[in-house]
């Protein structure tokens, strides 16, 4: 055994996890680890982790019931083919499995190393890191034997599935890969091991005091339920499961990634989210280049790269903004424009100003507006983030991997009424239903989109819905490609600003011209070497 190996009586459980992990990268590649974080950044980021895999979990059960509503659709007579709305049910409820997978896999691989973190000495690190792993893979188990279940052997199905579909972010093999990996006889060891060393560790999470953290309740209740579907599931194929010859196990070149990504995508993914976090490729001085072409109403679509916002949404472009300027900056664009004064003129109280409206309709909203962000800059940004519709700065909003910029063609007094809609909204939760009938939680495509909806008064922004797992949805990615789509048109309805294209490789980003950003919502959404 390892020097740093775990040093409780339980310890030869959990030897069935290094079986089957695949052999590390050598020191000089090899990512760091979460697991060099002290103590309390390690824990503030497992909890953070811990957070995110309850949202994952929460979004697979959203997707297994839309599965069950649409079941006759996946039972459907294999000669019968499917029609082109079928297509695009069936691709959307996948690629929105495919990115909880991921997701919840980046967050495995994270903490796979715990088996090798010493318990009695590192009991936190040790503690938590199983929490993630095993709360992880069980969800992973639970949900993908499920829909194997459904989906298997079914001929035609599979072909639509296996088949590359970047626009929804699916790589080519996608399902086959899928498939292989979730009755996979490596990780089925690992459920049994695991749940089996839940049961001893237990007096150690009491003593590293992570039952009393947020949410540890939820994943070990989690952890149970999710073990005995899987264990039920693979119950019914009994040892078929199990026939695969140990070559195979061996020869597997990604037996350590469980779904279908990368070994090394998935070990960059975890590691800039942990390493890189706070460090984005576009530089503040870029950000500060791109505000001087900017003006208040432009539209911001955002991507950090292995943070992905919206989980469950196709496409590259993840996150969409509503850029509003400064007050000083809002007030020089609109209060001595001749249209906005006229319509400013018709409000009640018969305000001075389009900022003196907004200023007396939101007092609070106007002064936290009118305020600084935690990094000292002052508030651009009305965007819809998981704390809720929020006013943020350049850093939050702009300093990210990916940056693009687009102006809506309209006339002053119209941006001034999408902008005093999105004040309205401000302060409203984050919609992680992605549901575009209620205006009580918004997503962050919902903002823009419901900030610019045309109306008797206002002409607005024709952007159509999509329709994404049986619900009318915007993925952010929609908007870059209607601009795409009207681009040269006399009644297009965007145009082009900036575009701060990243490099990941290179560990910094570039200003791109127009039709690099018109090719970009076709990019792979999990693709680590983007253009």
């Amino acid at each position: 055994m390892s020097p740093g190996a775990p040093s409780m009586p339980a310890a030869p459980l959990l030897l069935a996890w290094l079986v089957f992990a695949s052999t590390p990268p050598t020191p000089a590649a090899a990512p760091k680890s979460v697991y060099s974080l002290d103590d309390a950044a390690f824990v503030a980021q497992a909890q953070a982790d811990l957070e995110q895999l309850e949202r994952h979990a929460r979004g697979l059960r959203r997707l297994q019931d839309e599965v069950k509503q649409s079941r006759g659709l996946y039972l459907q007579k294999q000669s019968e083919p499917y029609t082109p709305d079928q297509k695009q049910r069936l691709l959307t409820t996948w690629a929105a499995f495919f990115d909880y997978f991921v997701s919840t896999e980046v967050i495995r691989q994270r903490y796979w190393d715990f088996v090798k973190v010493p318990a009695l000495t590192q009991p936190k690190k040790h503690a938590w890191g199983f929490l993630l792993t095993h709360g992880a893979l069980t969800t992973e188990l639970a949900h993908g034997l499920t829909y194997a279940e459904l989906t298997g052997g079914r001929k035609q199905l599979e072909v639509l599935l296996d088949e590359p579909a970047p626009e929804f972010g699916l790589p080519p093999r996608a399902f086959a890969r899928f498939k292989e990996k979730v009755i996979h006889v490596g990780t089925t060891t690992q459920l049994y091991t695991g749940d089996t060393y839940k049961e001893q560790l237990r007096p150690l999470l009491v003593k590293a005091g992570a039952l009393d953290g947020p949410r540890v309740p939820w994943v070990m209740q989690e952890m149970k339920l999710n073990s005995e579907v899987a264990r039920g599931l693979l119950a019914k194929r009994g040892a078929t499961i199990f026939a695969k010859a140990a070559t195979d196990l061996t020869q597997d070149s990604a037996q350590r990634a469980f779904f279908p990504v990368q070994r090394a995508v998935a070990e960059w993914m975890g590691d800039t989210r942990v390493h890189r976090s706070g460090q984005p490729l576009i530089s503040r001085e870029q950000v500060l280049g791109v505000l001087k072409k900017m003006e208040p109403g432009d539209i911001m679509v955002a991507r950090q790269n292995w943070y992905l916002s919206n989980i469950g949404l196709p496409g590259f472009w993840p996150h969409a903004e509503l850029f509003v300027g400064t007050a000083p900056e809002m007030a020089a664009y609109f209060d001595e424009d001749a249209d906005v004064k006229a319509w400013v003129a018709t409000l009640p109280g018969k305000p001075a100003s389009f900022t003196a409206h907004l200023a007396r309709a939101f007092p609070a909203k106007w002064a936290e507006y009118s305020g600084k962000d935690s990094h000292g800059d002052p508030i651009r940004i009305i965007e819809s983030i998981s704390e809720g519709v929020s006013f943020t700065g350049l850093e939050h909003g702009m300093r990210v991997d990916y940056l693009g910029v687009m102006r809506p063609r309209l006339a002053r007094v119209d941006k001034a009424r999408a902008i005093l809609r999105a004040f309205a909204y401000q302060g409203r939760p984050y919609d992680f239903d992605f549901d575009f009938f209620s205006d009580q939680t918004l997503v962050c495509t919902e903002l823009v989109w419901k900030s610019y909806a045309p109306s008797q008064e206002m002409r607005g922004l024709a952007v159509p819905l999509v329709d994404v797992v049986g619900r009318r949805t915007l993925p952010a990615n929609e908007l870059v490609r209607l601009f795409d789509t009207e681009h040269g048109r006399d009644n297009r309805q965007l145009d082009f600003v900036a575009f701060l294209d990243g490099r990941e490789g290179e560990g910094l980003a570039k200003e791109a011209d127009e039709a690099a950003f018109r090719y970009s919502y076709r990019r792979a959404k999990w693709d680590i070497a983007q253009e």
